[in-house]
């Protein structure tokens, strides 16, 4: 077997690859179809990225999806615009390590990261090994019921605005929220596959 058809989960590339030359575009375009359908676990590398960036495209997204029509300004919340992100649908960050002893998250996975452990080590990258890694497990491990009693108290918040914003709309714009919400979803996912296949094809084109 070819190694992408291995069973490895698709490797997706979340940043913006038109910033990179015709051939290193096509390359990860081409890794990330070859590979979009596997699931063993998942591998995502992000390039030419942006925590910034990438909330921009996805507010971006939602304006466009309200200007024709595929939305109301309803529908508009922030489990949508989460899977707007280049993330999509993978569970939020529940451990983010930043090596080189810099406390700053310098714009990385900000909007993922709202309820990560957050681990600052004081040591460069490729001398991060297993102690390190190690370290940083117990540290989660310690605070992750605390995480997850926040996140909890944070969903039922989210559901209770949610009632309350749609307590003050009329039926014609309350209804139907999720069934246009899930299909513009599938459209936007479709666009962004179809936009791969573009750019898998470019250098054959001479791009």
């Amino acid at each position: 077997k070819q190694w992408y058809q291995r069973r490895v989960r698709g490797i997706r590339v979340m940043g913006d690859i038109s910033l990179f030359p015709p051939h290193l575009s096509q390359s990860m375009a081409e890794i990330q179809l070859k590979t979009a359908e596997n699931s063993e676990f998942c591998f995502n590398l992000c390039l030419a990225y942006t925590s910034r960036e990438e909330m921009t495209q996805s507010v971006r997204q939602v304006v466009e999806g309200v200007a024709d029509g595929s939305l109301l300004l309803p529908d508009i919340t922030e489990p949508l615009l989460d899977r707007c992100m280049y993330s999509e649908d993978l569970l939020p960050v529940d451990l983010l390590v930043r090596t080189s002893g810099e406390v700053r998250l310098s714009d990385f996975m900000m909007w993922q990261s709202n309820f990560a452990v957050l681990q600052f080590v004081k040591v460069l990258w490729p001398d991060f090994g297993f102690w390190h890694f190690v370290t940083s497990l117990l540290d989660y491990q310690r605070q992750q019921p605390r995480l997850e009693e926040y996140r909890k108290k944070y969903g039922e918040f989210l559901v209770q605005m949610r009632e309350w914003e749609l307590s003050g709309l009329e039926d014609k714009f309350s209804e139907g929220t999720e069934v246009r919400q899930e299909e513009f979803v599938r459209k936007m996912k479709l666009k962004r596959r179809e936009l791969l296949e573009e750019y898998s094809k470019a250098e054959a084109a001479g791009a």
